[in-house]
């Protein structure tokens, strides 16, 4: 909509002329008047909503001229009076700005991909504000310092104030936060200012603080790494013989069992080949004739639907995310391949709604036999049922579920150690190469033995979404 088709049932204001001051209903704001205001001093253009003194709007419609004329008038000399003594018109804190980012930020978080922001997103940018507002009130005039007053260079101290704030290293020993987490702090500050402060006219361009960003060096190693293909052979197979079964090779404070010994022939008294192992899930395991509890069979269950994950994942490159959102539907054969093929081979379809890019795409996947194996064990009810589900709720896996069982393979395996701060409420474990192994290493890894395999990299980037 034009600027002048916003501006209906214009009256000039009397004595207002300098100022160009008028009244008017805005359409786009359901009809309410408006006051028009120019500073002289400024050259800034203002427009306030009239109100009466209860909050309540004058009649939005050419009824209400002579009420808003009336409220217009008043506003007007307390506006005159301001601007001749030589203050500010309108003026917003740093704590209203950041209050009205937030609540505008707020509004975007939706539960369908890519028409918003997720609620994650939101927390982060909540504490992006936050360490913002922190930075702001130790000793540089708070939250109620106006943004007009605030020097260009009033951020050049962000950087060096949350690493001593944080007074932490990581492993490597490294500052933290991390040059990213600072800069995404900065975009999002940039961001707030040039959406608010600057967008409603509080400052001008000129006087946008200059916004640092932190340096980041070519050492990406604290990025998700890809297995080798000898860790990744460690941790399918330890994941198959031990974890699925509730069996562990290591007692509860991670030290190995050891071997059976060889009772009978020349070796005997020897250690063999086959290892000792203890039950880690409570009524599994427990001998012939032995009833195993619902709790315990279900928690078995989830564990081998997250070994089918993995070897799914690893098999098909496919987006830790995309797979926890996939529904049986989105499962079809492949047509075009033989019936014996088939038994190998299915095809993916991957809606836009599940994908990081937001686009739709299908894919082809050697994954037929665990998808059948899935199916099996938990018997789905229909083709809208998500694949990987609580046995006893019907609700999909947790975030905890997934974090806590790939840490658990990956010790099963011996490529990690528990952390001496784990704990049952929160598993940390410490990865014995020093690599960062998350359920997206699976599509890392898949990447690169494809790369390996001499796979054309315009083949590998259509199957798993992404650019070359």
């Amino acid at each position: 909509m034009a600027r002048h088709e916003r501006v209906l049932d214009r009256v000039d204001l009397q004595g207002g002329k300098r100022n160009n001051a008028y009244v008017y209903r805005d359409p786009q704001k359901g009809g309410k008047w408006h006051l028009h205001f120019l500073n002289r001093e400024t050259n800034q253009k203002h427009r306030f909503v009239l109100k009466r003194p209860n909050g309540s709007y004058p009649d939005p419609s050419p009824a209400g001229e002579d009420e808003a004329l009336g409220l217009a008038q008043e506003r007007y000399i307390e506006l005159r009076t301001r601007t001749d003594r030589g203050e500010v018109v309108n003026v917003l804190t740093i704590g209203k700005m950041v209050e009205q980012f937030l609540e505008r930020e707020g509004k975007r978080v939706k539960t369908r991909p890519h028409e918003g922001i997720t609620a994650a997103r939101f927390r982060l940018i909540r504490n992006q504000c936050r360490h913002f507002l922190n930075y702001c009130s130790d000793g540089r005039g708070g939250s109620n310092k106006q943004v007009h007053l605030v020097r260009r260079g009033f951020l050049d101290g962000y950087q060096h104030w949350r690493e001593e704030t944080t007074n932490a290293v990581d492993k490597k020993g490294q500052k933290l936060p991390r040059p990213t987490t600072l800069n995404g702090e900065s975009s999002t500050i940039k961001r707030m200012w040039r959406e608010v402060a600057l967008a409603q006219g509080f400052i001008t361009r000129d006087q946008l603080p200059e916004i640092p960003y932190a340096k980041t060096g070519k050492d990406q190693s604290f990025r998700r790494s890809s297995l080798s293909a000898e860790e990744w052979t460690q941790l399918e197979r330890s994941a198959r013989l031990y974890w699925i079964q509730g069996k562990s090779r290591y007692d509860e404070d991670g030290k190995p069992l050891g071997y059976h010994l060889i009772t009978r022939g020349t070796n005997k008294g020897q250690e063999s080949d086959k290892p000792i192992t203890r039950s880690t899930l409570f009524g599994v395991n427990k001998g012939k004739g032995t009833k195993q509890s619902q709790r315990a069979a279900h928690q078995q269950i989830h564990r081998e639907m997250l070994y089918l994950a993995m070897r799914i994942s690893m098999e098909s490159g496919i987006r830790i995310g995309s797979l926890r959102q996939m529904r049986w539907c989105h499962i079809t054969e492949n047509k075009t391949l033989s019936k014996e093929e088939r038994k190998i081979w299915c095809v993916v379809e991957v809606p836009a709604e599940n994908t990081k890019t937001g686009r739709w795409y299908e894919l082809s996947a050697p994954i037929t036999a665990h998808l059948e194996r899935l199916k099996e064990i938990t018997h789905p009810k229909n083709q809208n049922d998500l694949l990987f589900l609580i046995q006893s709720t019907g609700k999909p896996l947790s975030s905890r579920i997934w974090r806590d069982g790939l840490l658990e393979m990956l010790v099963e395996a011996g490529l990690a150690t528990w952390a001496a701060d784990d704990s049952n409420n929160q598993r940390k474990a410490e990865i014995k190469s020093g690599k960062i192994l998350t359920w997206y290493s699976f599509r890392h890894t898949w990447i690169t033995f494809a790369l390996e395999r001499g796979v054309p990299i315009a083949t590998v980037c259509n199957n798993c979404d992404t650019s070359i």
